[in-house]
Order: structure tokens, then sequence, then C-alpha cells
């Protein structure tokens, strides 16, 4: 009866959409689980972030992995990172070609599709790139993180022939092209301005659209001082946390709350909020170095609750979408970050996922039916890594990390720092700069370092059993009690099934059919020792520059191998 009522639910939604709904789908980088003024008792600033939370429905149970690249993969395949070869975040990753990403999905339902912000699913191939794999448009950067949020050069090509090598595009279609006019201008306001563009072009056109919104905020930049924030803005509503990681910290998430809210409101200007979903996830946990996950004990890195259970929630203007009997409710289902696929497409558009995505079935499900509903999770098990020989040759690891029901099993001996980090307390006064921070001169620029902590470690290596629905914090190991025996069996059992649908190589070109484009060396030696180091590309197929210090970019230029055709 449960599930007949969620479906009538869905089928109704669908039924009573006059459109196809907008998705605006935005990854907030290393936000901590303890990071916003909603889960902080208000020690940051995040009102916009905050109201949609409190009038949407928050998932409190939503995965993801623990660093970066592997989670974003998730979403845009429908899998397991591990599924597609993401075993860790290591190496020139990209998810093998024959996987259809989310946007190729929705591009013959007419939807146009634009990503803004951080890629990290792969640039040394045309076809890894963004406008290759389903997106109209691209503005943003291919790279991991960049290495400052004002100057935009890449975080892993330096200077080359005088010149500062910029890992910054904004391309539409196949003709990849470097932005133009825009070095000296926080990011956010880059992408948040590309953002609410698109808004304005979808009202005038009447037509659909997918936009996958991914900050940088509040990711560390590459460069020294890597937590980085306008100094008007830490001086005004930061200047009674005393330390200058937290000030800056406090600036990042603040800065993200303004991209957030201006989203919002070009929604709500152009009416679009009525037939548009706001999806807002982490894509890890919060790095334990300028982040708090508390009451999670961890962060990113880490395979701990705080590395992987993050921020996630749904809002829409519509009351068709979200109806008010569930606005500023929490559903407390099991959710993963490969869900979105099919939540996404099966859920809240209503159309149907072809068999043949990729050369591994989907593991996510369509979730949308239980989250309107406020039923149970389809979703009962989440396998969020496996053992394999691969991880262990390349990265000298070998851990098994599962939840099925209430329980969480880790097996190994490197799960990751155990700490639990809460925001700190406010106290009085104290200007940026008395803690390592740095004020740039004559600009609004400021950077403050990031903490160096000393690790707390635990081995798991004969095996970690906790109940995370009434021990988040993960503080009691279940592992040896006989009453869980029967309960543990079943986990490693779950594990060990898991790996025998693994895949048999790593995710870089040479482990599937684009290796020949990437020249035999290079394969050879990806191929024949995976325990790196891999044959990086580097100036050539980075885009090309200016100098920071006049400001201005020029013609940018950003080469590729191209792809042979069988």
């Amino acid at each position: 009866m449960t599930k007949m009522l969620s479906l009538l639910i869905c089928l109704l939604f669908v039924g009573t959409m006059s459109a196809k709904p907008n998705i605006v789908f935005i990854v907030a980088d290393d936000l901590g689980y303890n990071d916003l003024g909603i889960t902080n008792g208000h020690k940051t600033i995040t009102p916009n972030i905050n109201g949609l939370i409190q009038d949407g429905i928050e998932l409190t149970h939503y995965y993801t992995y623990k660093v970066c690249a592997p989670s974003r993969a998730s979403i845009m395949t429908g899998r397991y990172p591990w599924g597609i070869g993401y075993f860790d975040m290591h190496g020139p990753e990209a998810p093998p070609l024959d996987y259809k990403l989310l946007p190729q999905l929705l591009k013959p339902h007419g939807y146009n599709t634009h990503a803004i912000g951080k890629w990290d699913l792969g640039y040394w191939l045309k076809q890894l790139t963004p406008t290759y794999r389903g997106f109209d448009t691209f503005a943003g950067y291919y790279e991991a993180a960049l290495a400052d949020y004002w100057y935009h050069w890449a975080g892993a090509c330096k200077k080359h022939q005088g010149y500062d090598v910029f890992d910054l595009s904004n391309t539409t279609g196949k003709n990849i092209q470097g932005w133009q006019g825009v070095n000296g201008t926080y990011d956010q306001e880059l992408f948040t301005r590309e953002a609410v563009r698109h808004i304005h072009n979808a009202a005038d056109s009447g037509e659909p659209f997918f936009m996958y919104l991914a900050y940088q905020n509040v990711h560390a930049a590459g460069d020294a001082g890597p937590i980085q924030a306008p100094c008007s803005l830490i001086d005004d509503l930061y200047s009674t946390t005393e330390q200058d990681t937290y000030k800056a910290q406090g600036g990042m998430l603040t800065e993200l709350d303004y991209g957030v809210g201006n989203v919002t409101r070009a929604l709500k200007q152009t009416g679009l909020d009525n037939n548009t979903v706001i999806i807002l996830v982490s894509d890890n946990g919060g790095p334990l170095a300028h982040s708090t996950n508390a009451p999670l004990r961890g962060g990113k890195h880490t395979f701990w609750e705080g590395g992987l259970r993050v921020v996630s929630f749904v809002w829409s203007g519509s009351t068709k979408i979200v109806p008010s009997s569930k606005r500023g409710t929490r559903w407390g289902g099991m959710a993963h970050s490969s869900d979105w696929y099919k939540t996404i497409t099966e859920g809240m558009i209503g159309i149907t996922v072809p068999n043949n995505t990729g050369s591994r079935p989907s593991d996510g499900l369509n979730l949308w039916p239980a989250i309107l509903a406020g039923d149970p999770s389809p979703r009962h098990t989440v396998v969020h890594q496996i053992s394999s020989p691969i991880m262990q040759a390349v990265l000298n690891e070998d851990i098994t990390a599962i939840r099925w029901g209430d329980y969480k099993l880790l097996v190994g001996d490197k799960i990751g720092d155990t700490r639990i980090v809460s925001w700190p307390e406010t106290g009085r006064r104290i200007p940026f700069g008395r803690s390592g921070g740095m004020h740039e001169q004559g600009t609004d620029h400021c950077r403050a370092p990031k903490f160096k902590p000393k690790k707390i470690e635990k081995d798991c290596s004969k095996g970690c059993m906790y109940n995370v629905e009434t021990d988040p914090g993960e503080t009691t190991n279940l592992v040896d009690d006989p009453k869980y025996k029967d309960k543990l069996t079943h986990l490693y059992h779950l594990a060990y099934e898991a790996a025998q649908g693994a895949p048999a190589g790593w995710a870089w070109p040479c482990s599937n059919p684009i290796a020949r484009m990437m020249g035999r060396e290079m394969c050879e030696t990806g191929g024949k020792n995976p325990s790196y180091p891999f044959i990086v590309p580097t100036l050539e197929y980075c885009q090309v520059g200016t100098d920071i210090i006049d400001g201005n970019s020029t013609a940018g230029r950003w080469e590729f191998h191209e792809l042979e055709e069988d």
C-alpha cells in the first residue's frame, strides 16, 4: 500500500506539470556538515541556503564519496564511483566514454544544458570535456581547483614563456574558448553571473534547461593562503571569529550563499521558480584543515561519516513540485550520489532511462516518489568502497566501506582522521591578520592558511562496525559484540558480492577504449605499471593566458588530442 501511494503521488506530480521542470543542480565544493549557519547555531552567515532548506526537503542521510571527482562522476553516470573505475582521486581520471552522462539523457527531451564552474571529469581529450558530453555550454575550469579565487591561472600548470596558464573556459558547442576579461573577479561572481544569464535566456525562450552549477566555494585554492574571501566581508561578518582560517572560511561560505541567493532571486524575478527544482549537495565532507562536520566523525579523504554523509536538499517555488505539506521537512531515507541520475530523469521529469547507458548497470535508484511521500527509501545499502587489487597496487591500501540499514562496516588500516570538529565559538573582536592571514595590498583580497592539526588515526584492519543511525559519531565499535554477529556477517557478504561486479581497470584512459588516442608510451606506462607516475599532459593541453599583473587575458588557447574514429 505504501509503495502504491508513493507511485500515485509521483504520477500526480508528473501529470500536473504544465511543462518539463527546469533543474538547477548546485554542487558546493568541500562544504562541511557543520559549516552552514542552520547547523552551527548561526556562527556562519548563510541566510539564503538556510531559507531554502527551511522551505524545502532536507535529505539527512545523503551519501557521496570522500573526495570530489569520484562523487561528480557518480552524479553524472548514476554509478558508484568504484563501479566506473574511480577507486579514489588519483591520476588523469575520467568517466569512460561508453557511459551516457546525465545531460546526454536530457538533450533528446528538449533540454538546454549548461555546465558552470568545476568540471574535474577529464580534459586531455576534447571528447572528455563538457560540451562533448551533453552540455551545450561550459563556463568554468577543468582541474580540481583553481590556484586563486581572483586570478584564474591553473593549479596544475605553471608559467610558460612569461605567461600564466589559465584554466578557465567559456565555451559554446564544440569550439573550446578561453574566458576573456575576467581576471581579478572572484569566481563565485563569475559563475553566478553566468547562471543568471542562462536563467534570463530560458525565460525568454520558454525552453526547459538543466544547469549544473559547481562552485569552487569552499574548496581551498591551490596557491599560498588558500582560504580566500573579500576582506570587507570578513571584517563585516566575522570580526568575532578568532582565527584567520575560520574568518576566511566563513567569508567563503557567505560568498557561496550570495551565489545561491542570486540564482534563486533570478528564478523568482523571471517567474521560473514555479517550474524549477533546485538541488544542492556537497561533493564530499568538509576537510578538517578548514571545515567542520560535527556531530560526524572525520572529514574529506576519510571513510568516516564526516567524509561521506553531506548536506543535501531539494527546493522549488512550485507547490506542485514540493507540496506545502512537505516544506521544511527532513527526509531520513538512505540516498546516494548515484541516485540523482534516475531521481531527476524518471522521478522529477518523467522520462525513461534507457537500459544501455553504460557497460555496467546503473547503481542509482529513483528516490523521488519516496521523498515526496515521506516513505522509507528504496535504497537499503550504500557500498562506499570495495576491496580491489587495483587500489592495492596504486594506493597501497585496501579498504572496504559499506552501509546496510542502520549499520556500517569499515575494514582497513587507513580509514582516515577520526577527529570530530565543530565550528568554533565566537569571542572578542580580533582584526584579520593576527593568525597567519594576509591582505593583498591595494585590493579587497584576504587569504588565510589551512590548519595543520595532528591527525588521529584508528586501525580498522580487523573491522569496525557502527550503528550510524543511533551513533553518527561512530564512537562505539560493535564488531566484537556477539549480538551483532549476523549483521556483521551480512555486511561482509554484501561487500564481497559488490566486489565481484567491480570493473577490472582504473578510470584512466589506458583502462578503457580511448587508450589508443593517448600515445603508446603513455598507455604502456599506465597499463604495465598501475602504481603511478602516469605521464600527465602538460602545457600543450592548457589554455594560455597573460600575466596576472595587468588583469587582462589574451585570446585563450586550449589544445587537445583528437579522438580518432574507428
